[in-house]
């Protein structure tokens, strides 16, 4: 029997022929409902989408202004040795800045926004295509839920376009393999296969196990079904070593970062399994509780439902290598943060999407029904279980909001922002070209050298000078006001002995910025007052102590 998408009423045998005026509308109205359902959901991940792009760039994404004002020559040479992430991505959004009319938020963010909204096209179209519009539906779905890829479709980094890249390898292989002697299909799957593996690998090096896992998955699937091809694998390891070829530069820079001990990579530590199983449920499931372990059922009835389809046990398969893989790879060198698998749920949400089928030519009316009633009920359910687990049990924190910041400190008259670490100094320079159209800060900008070497992709990025902690108070000037920002180990007012706790303090997850502060706290300590000590190991961690009555969430930080 054939599967045809959602309800094709004219699939009924003799019955379509007979169908009446009001059965003409019945049909109407059915053939409308994958439409109705697919506005909902884009409607949704829109949504959400634009929501999560309304709030402050983050850290990293200014990392990311930083590197895309560099010249060709800075990101494409050595000078990226300083910096983890290959420069593809950062040359886009150069690129981007040069068509967009202005460097404000949003005009950066589309970039990224466009991206993931043509992922999920990708996948819709993809999914629909192989199993049907229910399937297609509950993928996209589960993907316009999704906290992690929410995040990142906004996320002014090189992650949204490898998934993407992940996606149309995936398919150009599949075309490959399937070509049976149509030797035009063999070589546009082929070429996809290669560039789009290449294309990933350029947004973040860790791409470079996609090819492996990947072509793991295709031997063992082809020896499950006891029809290993000589010819396929020979083209597969060919085409693999074409892309570690044509990844060249990415893998060059990589062994060079790890001869060296780059800081800009020493910062990762390898996960306990508990840690690891809560990235795991945000990249590559739904994030949430109960919406979590729903997938987790879904993945499985689909696996065991369509079995019989190849890209279902590639996707299956595909899963567990990565988890493995990168595990074992975490142990090696520390590769995984709550970012760098998340182009894996391309395929644990297309195994769960396969739990739902579509007609087929032939069926009976009543089982016809009762499978529309049960599609129906659980893309109701999964998107019940994810509106509660976005808004009601965990919406995604704040990092730090840089807009906020510099906005609150431009407000104050004779206000002036202290900080620590050039990186920091960099990033504020990055906010006020955004929030203000030039890297000019409108208020003073003090920022302390820091004794730490991390976050060395920004050394020689700011463009004042560094102030040692014993000339703050002269670099100060005539600011009768003080605000100072704290994150990581970057923390001012401990390194000149001052705490905290004794100003109001803005918390966000990873930040937290201090103040008011009268300028003359930071005057030298007067006659029978205790010397400061300066704690260099102080650390934000974004906790509140509980003696302290002035700290604010971040909720309303601005």
């Amino acid at each position: 029997m054939g599967i045809v998408p959602w309800e094709d009423v004219s699939s009924f045998d003799g019955q379509a022929q007979g169908l009446d005026h009001h059965g003409m509308t019945l049909k109407t109205m059915v053939r409308s409902v994958p439409g109705l359902l697919l506005a909902a959901i884009v409607a949704l991940a829109i949504g959400l989408r634009v929501r999560q792009a309304a709030g402050s760039m983050v850290y990293d994404e200014m990392a990311s202004m930083y590197f895309s004002g560099q010249s060709w020559g800075n990101l494409w040479g050595w000078w990226m040795l300083r910096e983890t992430n290959p420069p593809l991505f950062y040359s886009l959004l150069k690129l981007w800045r040069m068509v967009v009319p202005s460097p404000g938020e949003w005009a950066i963010r589309l970039l990224p926004l466009m991206i993931g909204f043509a992922h999920l096209a990708v996948f819709g179209h993809y999914v629909r295509r192989r199993l049907g519009w229910p399937a297609a539906l509950l993928g996209l779905l589960l993907f316009a839920l999704s906290p992690a890829d929410i995040y990142q479709s906004a996320y002014v980094r090189g992650y949204v376009l490898a998934k993407l890249m992940v996606l149309v390898s995936f398919i150009g292989l599949v075309r490959a393999i399937e070509a049976d002697g149509d030797r035009k299909a063999a070589r546009s799957g082929w070429a996809a296969y290669v560039l789009a593996a290449v294309v990933a690998i350029y947004c973040h090096t860790t791409m470079v196990l996609w090819p492996v896992i990947v072509t793991i998955a295709v031997l063992v699937d082809e020896g499950l079904s006891r029809r290993l091809r000589m010819g396929l694998a020979l083209r597969l390891i060919g085409a693999d070593l074409g892309i570690m070829v044509l990844s060249g530069w990415v893998i060059v820079i990589a062994l060079a970062q790890l001869h060296a001990r780059s800081a800009n990579i020493a910062w990762l530590v390898p996960l306990n399994w508990i840690d690891y199983q809560s990235s795991l449920n945000l990249q590559l499931l739904t994030g949430g509780a109960f919406s979590a372990l729903l997938m987790a059922g879904l993945m499985l009835i689909g696996l065991i439902r369509r079995f019989r389809s190849r890209i279902v046990r590639l996707a299956a398969l595909i899963s567990l290598l990565t988890v493995v893989l990168f595990k074992l790879a975490d142990q090696v060198h520390p590769i995984i943060s709550d970012y760098t698998m998340h182009w894996c749920a391309n395929f644990t949400v297309l195994l769960a999407a396969a739990s739902l089928t579509g007609g087929v030519i032939g069926e009976d009316p009543a089982r016809r029904f009762l499978r529309q009633v049960s599609a129906l009920s659980v893309l109701g359910g999964v998107a019940l279980a994810g509106l509660v687990d976005l808004f009601v049990v965990d919406y995604m924190v704040v990092p730090q909001d840089w807009r906020a910041t510099v906005h609150t400190v431009a407000d104050h008259p004779g206000a002036a922002l202290l900080v620590s670490h050039e990186s920091i100094g960099v990033v504020i320079e990055q906010t006020c070209l955004v929030e203000f159209g030039s890297e000019h800060c409108p208020f003073p900008l003090v920022v302390m050298s820091d004794p730490r070497q991390t976050d060395n992709w920004a050394f020689g990025g700011y463009h004042g000078r560094l102030v040692r902690p014993e000339d703050v108070r002269a670099a100060l000037g005539k600011a009768s006001t003080i605000y100072a920002f704290s994150r990581y180990y970057y923390t001012p007012l401990q390194h000149l002995g001052l705490d905290p706790g004794d100003w109001n303090e803005v918390m966000w997850d990873d930040g937290e910025l201090i103040g008011p502060i009268p300028a003359t706290a930071f005057d030298p300590p007067g006659p029978g007052e205790p010397p400061r000590k300066a704690d260099y190991n102080a650390q934000y961690t974004g906790q509140i102590d509980d003696d302290d009555d002035s700290a604010d969430d971040g909720d309303g930080g601005d």
